[in-house]
């Protein structure tokens, strides 16, 4: 069964928090995306993700929040 972090079950629908750190910044006219990394490897290997999304798409939380 899938579950988070915490082994909390998760289910479709559910809204989740992804823990990532911003590598770089592409600002454009009228967009601006972000490529994160997050901040948990991929178990089993020791790769973390990538992901790229528009900045509209993310909150910012200050370094410690969670």
């Amino acid at each position: 069964m899938p579950h988070d972090i915490n082994g909390t079950l998760l289910e479709e629908g559910d809204n989740v928090v992804i823990e990532a750190t911003i590598t770089s910044i592409n600002q454009g006219e009228e967009y601006c995306n972000v490529t994160m990394e997050t901040d948990e490897v991929m178990f089993p290997s020791e790769n973390k993700t990538t992901i790229v999304l528009n900045a509209k798409q993310v909150t910012l939380c200050r370094k410690g929040e969670k």
